[in-house]
């Protein structure tokens, strides 16, 4: 009688665990099912979504271009010198500007201890020496505050320039162009010149800039030159035209 009990008793558990593991059998088909009928939707959404990129996703950019003229007013050597310039580029979005700008020296930029150094060298001068100087190169320029009529535009010229004297010596009746060696005192630079701006916008397609920068090159190595003499302040204006 004992050992028909305890044989009903386990054929009984085993009975409720087989049914246990049908339950979570089923339940577990019925789950991956819904998640198969699921996918596509999920897929297919996924799909009709825009590709993120780093410059505005799915949204529309707007592209524009401007060139414009500049003027300067700087100290070179001690002396006012004035710098003329260009500059254009590609407006992405209105806030930021992608392009190239140039400078040029267009005042005469005495050097008296460059004339001595002549001097000292043998030269007989006609006229004294003057400074020329120009470079460009990339231009980045945010914009804050676009949509306003008065903004900040943030221009940086990254590139590089180059500077040398002009001067007149005398010449002798019997000089020869051919057998004569030239004295050139002439180097190159790496300039950076970050500025900041306050632009007006005229019309829609006219801007007018007022500001100010800093040019900061690498050392000089030139006879009786300061390494630093073509570091310093500008302060000018420019004027573009173009779609923003």
């Amino acid at each position: 009688m004992l050992s028909r009990t305890i044989a009903f008793l386990l054929l009984r558990t085993t009975r409720r665990r087989q049914s246990l593991w049908r339950r979570v059998t089923v339940a577990v088909c019925v789950g991956v099912l819904l998640a198969l009928a699921a996918t596509p939707a999920i897929a297919q959404t996924t799909d009709d979504a825009p590709m993120r990129t780093l410059l505005g996703g799915g949204k529309k950019l707007h592209h524009g271009g401007w060139g414009g003229l500049t003027t300067h007013h700087t100290r070179i050597l001690d002396r006012d010198a004035l710098l003329v310039g260009a500059r254009a580029g590609w407006v992405i979005d209105h806030r930021v500007t992608i392009g190239l700008a140039g400078h040029g020296l267009v005042t005469n930029v005495p050097n008296k201890a460059y004339d001595a150094h002549l001097i000292d060298s043998g030269e007989i001068l006609r006229r004294s020496s003057s400074l020329y100087m120009g470079y460009g190169g990339l231009l980045i320029e945010p914009v804050i505050a676009y949509r306003s009529p008065i903004h900040v535009a943030l221009p940086v010229i990254i590139g590089a320039g180059g500077v040398t004297y002009g001067y007149s010596g005398r010449v002798d009746d019997d000089f020869d162009q051919f057998a004569h060696e030239g004295r050139y005192d002439a180097q190159a630079f790496f300039v950076v010149e970050p500025g900041i701006e306050l632009e007006f916008n005229v019309i829609p397609l006219v801007r007018v800039g007022i500001g100010a920068s800093y040019r900061y090159t690498t050392d000089l190595d030139l006879p009786a030159t300061p390494k630093d003499a073509l570091r310093g302040v500008n302060a000018g204006i420019a004027l573009k035209v173009g779609r923003f």
